[in-house]
């Protein structure tokens, strides 16, 4: 994620938003780094389905890889910003960057990969020529 600023909002063109709830925090008061995960999927959900990842059951998107790095504490409540940023596109696997924004202050950064899965198969399956479509969208 060096050729561009994971902290900026400005690196990301995707946003979702996610509520804190009361059942997030941990024995500090905090919002617990699970949650932060959670946050993460609400974020990489949202893009995929919007770029029409998903045949239901038999075709989706396999997370392979999620790196996490904490910056700030989030207390509640709070309403989070969740920006998405589509750092590589290949032939069945795509790299997101991922920011949890706690008003404009970056609490957390994240980098995944995911494959596309055929549930039937049990393997990758490349991207449709209109999945890749709306996914060059975002790059």
């Amino acid at each position: 994620m060096s050729d561009f600023d994971a902290t900026a909002p400005e690196s990301y063109r995707f946003w979702a938003t996610e509520h804190v709830r009361f059942a997030d925090l941990d024995m500090l008061g905090h919002v617990n780094n699970k949650a932060y995960a959670t946050y993460f999927e609400t974020a990489r959900v949202s893009f995929m389905a919007s770029c029409g990842l998903s045949d239901g059951a038999k075709v989706g998107m396999a997370m392979v890889r999620l790196e996490i790095d904490y910056r700030k504490e989030i207390r509640f409540p709070a309403v989070l910003k969740l920006g998405v940023r589509l750092c590589r596109l290949g032939t069945s696997s795509l790299t997101l960057a991922c920011a949890i924004f706690d008003g404009d202050v970056c609490a957390s950064t994240s980098q995944s990969i995911a494959v596309r899965f055929d549930a039937e198969a049990r393997g990758s399956k490349p991207f449709t020529a209109e999945e890749r479509q709306a996914l060059e969208a975002y790059l």
